[in-house]
């Protein structure tokens, strides 16, 4: 039995989701690689930001007036 009025239409499909990029496996080793290099480049003097006496070590002369400390 047909009726004078037909049936609403279905609402359009919604938009297809979309995927973020999937990171390149060779581009992220090659950064890998060129962290690796960096640290190795800096060598041991680049691990060392202090005076030969160290960090925690006591001044050399208690006594002496510095022109960081005076």
């Amino acid at each position: 039995m047909g009726g004078f009025f037909s049936a609403p239409s279905p609402p359009p499909p919604p938009p297809p989701i979309s995927l973020p990029p999937q990171p390149d496996p060779a581009e992220e080793e090659r950064k890998q690689r060129e962290d690796l290099m960096d640290r190795q480049r800096r060598g041991r003097a680049g691990l060392i930001a202090t005076s030969d006496r160290g960090f925690m070590a006591p001044p050399a002369t208690p006594g002496r007036k510095t022109l960081l400390g005076e």
